[in-house]
Formats: structure tokens, C-alpha cells, sequence
């Protein structure tokens, strides 16, 4: 019988603060504003090989935002999901960002990915992590330049860890 409710539940969480530097030089490249507000985090493991994660990231401008721009109040939320087979291979789903407006006629996006990853194991101790990955715009609002579909692939060099 468990000790006590949360006894073999691997559950971890975390809360914040969030900024955003306006350090942009082109319109297109940023909002042009001091962004700040709270995030939140939480990974969930209910067995071997599962993980279930998210982050959660609100922002709300504040100080120097110019005339021309518009002011931000945005909710994010991207939700990971991910399974090891095992021999190395994964499937993961951790690239789409939900983002949620939350001023009147400010863009609303939703999308869904999906992909499928291996890390590779040398002799040496170093590893490669290879990965292809879809995204579909599954809903967006006030979005008219958002991409529908989105191809990634990835490829990372994992160094072994050194004790210090």
C-alpha cells in the first residue's frame, strides 16, 4: 500500500516569469515592445518510454511600444507528447505552439505535429539525433499569412556528458 496519493506518480511541475526583449531592428522581425507575464511547466511520466509534457507562456506588453504597433496580451501553449520504442527509435509530438490572442481581432493559431526521430550510438560515445516531422494548421483566426503544412527535419549532435 503507497505511503501517501503522489507515492510512484512521476510528475514534476514549475512557474515562472517570462520577458520578452525588444531587441528586433525590422517591423517584421518583432512586436517592437517589453513583453512580460508568468509561465508554467509540467512533465508527466505514467510509465516507461511515455512522456507528456507542456508549457504554458502568457505575455502582456508593458513600457515603450510604438504608435504603429499593436499591443500584445498572448496566451502559448505548446504540448509535447513523445514515445521510445526502444533501439533508439521515438515518436514525438513537440513542434506545434498554440498561440491565443487575447486582444479583439489578433491572430489565433493552432496547430497539430507529428513525428518520428531515431538517435544514433557510436563507439565513441557520441550520439546523433535524426528527425522528421509534420505540422498542420489545424485552426487560425485572424492568421492570413500562417503556413497549412510544415516539414521539419533535424539532425543534432549529443556530446557525452563530463563530470566535473
Amino acid at each position: 500500500m503507497p505511503r501517501s496519493l503522489t507515492e510512484g506518480i512521476d510528475f514534476r511541475w514549475a512557474l515562472g516569469p517570462y520577458l520578452v526583449l525588444p531587441t528586433a531592428t525590422s517591423r517584421s522581425a518583432g512586436r517592437g515592445a517589453w513583453q512580460a507575464g508568468p509561465a508554467a511547466a509540467f512533465r508527466y511520466r505514467p510509465f516507461n518510454g511515455l512522456l507528456i509534457s507542456g508549457l504554458v507562456q502568457q505575455a502582456t506588453s508593458f513600457a515603450y511600444t510604438p504608435p504603429d504597433r499593436t499591443p500584445v496580451t498572448r496566451l502559448t501553449f505548446q504540448p509535447m507528447l513523445s514515445y521510445q520504442f526502444g533501439r533508439g527509435w521515438y515518436v514525438r509530438s513537440s513542434d506545434a505552439t498554440w498561440s491565443f490572442n487575447l486582444r479583439h481581432h489578433t491572430p489565433t493559431t493552432i496547430q497539430l505535429s507529428a513525428g518520428l526521430g531515431k538517435v544514433w550510438t557510436f563507439s565513441s560515445g557520441l550520439r546523433i539525433n535524426g528527425s522528421a516531422a509534420g505540422e498542420w494548421m489545424a485552426y487560425r483566426q485572424f492568421a492570413p499569412r500562417a503556413e497549412q503544412f510544415t516539414l521539419k527535419f533535424q539532425a543534432a549532435l549529443l556530446f557525452p556528458s563530463v563530470e566535473l
